[in-house]
């Protein structure tokens, strides 16, 4: 007797065949994307059957040597990485089809619905869209990102016995580009003005190789704990990352790792749940009661980090300064023109992925600087991106709905957080803290979640916390492997 799995396995076959069938027929220029997806469905069933403790870490692996290829016309691809991403990703859906309750503690979970949410609200907002197919582009990537680094990172971490080897991949890729970024900015004499174009062709600009070595940091240090004799290679890898943070020019990254650092040293001494909110919410309303003193004081300051005699005083300073440092008063200029697009559209946003193309109309003459952007097409390096802030710019492009529940995502994941470390109080639950906390911080100043290198980093702490005591003996055991 065939069972019900089998049929849809069938039934999925025939549609596969059928449409393989028509893309060769009608779209034979489509040759190349039809292997590759050919190649994407193979391994993600391959995936799902040999098991996600195999690829995972390959997956990390991949990250920081992955490069961007063109593949045709504009279309590109961040090569190898994002084919890893969604052959995990597919592989993790036919995982769902073949044993469903494999993911039955992970729906057992709040923040799984209100991601869901997130998703949902998020595609509702692309009918409304401004571009159509822009939208319909983010929406995909934003989704294979969530279902691979989330789904794929839960059943990684429900079943691995030492969850600290998926980062020993990583740390030798990472280690690599990280020398080679250095000497390439060391024939510039570490100028910061630089540090934009010596990134790549790893990382598209600073700010994300800066917040990918802030989380990265503190997993090379506790590896010392269980590499017994060769822990000093460790140390030695840790201190060159942070040299390495340090000469990237990122005021955002360092400024989110010292906020970071503090939070598990209040969490190691017991700072609960309940506190965190009452202190979040505390800033938040003296902030906003307070934003016309502070707009003025930001604008008083007269530090430049950019400035060629500039000290390191100058430099922590210049962190709220709008009246000399140009990066900080663009960025002012692109959060407000993020909440007028929010003020006129607060529903449905203008669209995820929209917000580079249409944001130019809600600038002010009196707000733009010097390295405004009038125009969304031949941008000079160093003066794209969006909305530099994660939180605004989900607001502008997606609304409210969408905005509210991947916030709600957020808090619900420091809850499990705060939960899992006061019951294991283990060096692995501190570090996932510590790089979920840079990367939520760091999001007020940039937006990468669009990037796999990023996304990866922020899913990989939630599922983390959520595979913690969830489902049988492999979590218990992963759970005790943790404490040695």
């Amino acid at each position: 007797m065939v069972s019900v799995k089998q049929y849809s396995l069938h039934f999925l076959a025939a549609i596969f065949l059928v449409i393989t069938t028509f893309v060769l027929w009608k779209y034979p220029g489509y040759f190349i994307f039809f292997m590759a997806f050919m190649f994407i469905v193979s391994a993600g069933i391959l995936i799902s059957y040999t098991g996600f403790e195999k690829v995972y870490p390959l997956l990390l692996f991949s990250l920081p040597v992955s490069v961007l290829l063109p593949i045709s016309g504009e279309t590109t691809l961040q090569f190898p990485s994002e084919i890893i991403v969604a052959s995990v990703a597919f592989g993790v859906f036919i995982h769902w089809i073949r044993r469903p309750g494999d993911f039955s503690s992970l729906f057992d979970k709040a923040e799984i619905w209100w991601l869901v949410f997130f998703l949902i609200a998020t595609a509702a907002t692309v009918l409304f869209s401004e571009m159509f197919m822009v939208s319909v582009k983010a929406f995909i990537i934003k989704s294979i990102y969530a279902i691979a680094f989330l789904g794929g990172g839960f059943l990684f971490f429900r079943k691995s016995v030492q969850p600290t080897h998926l980062f020993n991949g990583l740390f030798f890729t990472l280690a690599i580009v990280a020398v080679i970024i250095f000497i390439s900015h060391a024939q510039f004499d570490f100028a910061k003005g630089i540090a934009n174009y010596v990134t790549e062709p790893f990382f598209r600009d600073h700010t994300i190789y800066s917040a990918f070595l802030v989380f990265v940091i503190p997993f090379v240090f506790i590896s010392t704990n269980y590499n017994g004799k060769s822990a000093w290679v460790y140390w030695i890898l840790g201190l060159a990352l942070i040299i390495a943070l340090m000469v990237s020019s990122s005021r955002a990254a360092l400024l989110s790792f010292v906020i970071a650092l503090l939070l598990a040293a209040f969490v190691r001494f017991g700072l609960n749940f309940k506190y965190f909110i009452l202190l979040i919410g505390t800033a938040f309303v003296l902030i906003l009661f307070n934003s016309d003193s502070l707009l003025y004081s930001a604008k008083s300051i007269k530090a430049d980090s950019n400035a060629r005699n500039a000290t390191l005083e100058d430099q922590t300073i210049s962190v709220v300064s709008i009246s000399n440092d140009e990066s900080n008063a663009e960025r002012l200029n692109r959060w407000l023109c993020a909440w007028r697009m929010f003020e006129e559209k607060p529903l449905t946003g203008f669209g995820p992925g929209t917000y580079q193309f249409v944001y130019f109309p809600f600038q002010r003459e009196y707000e733009m600087t010097q390295i405004s952007v009038s125009n969304p097409y031949n941008i000079r390096k160093g003066r794209g991106g969006t909305a530099h802030n994660e939180y605004l710019l989900i607001l502008s492009e997606s609304g409210i709905f969408a905005a509210i529940s991947f916030l709600i995502l957020i808090l619900l994941t420091y809850r499990r957080a705060f939960h899992v470390i006061h019951v294991l109080k283990r060096p692995m639950a501190y570090a996932m803290l510590i790089g979920f906390t840079s990367l939520t911080v760091h999001s007020l100043f940039n937006n990468f979640l669009d990037t796999d290198k990023i996304a990866a980093l922020f899913y990989l702490p939630a599922a983390f916390f959520m595979a913690c005591f969830s489902g049988p003996s492999e979590t218990l055991l992963n759970a005790k492997s943790m404490q040695k």
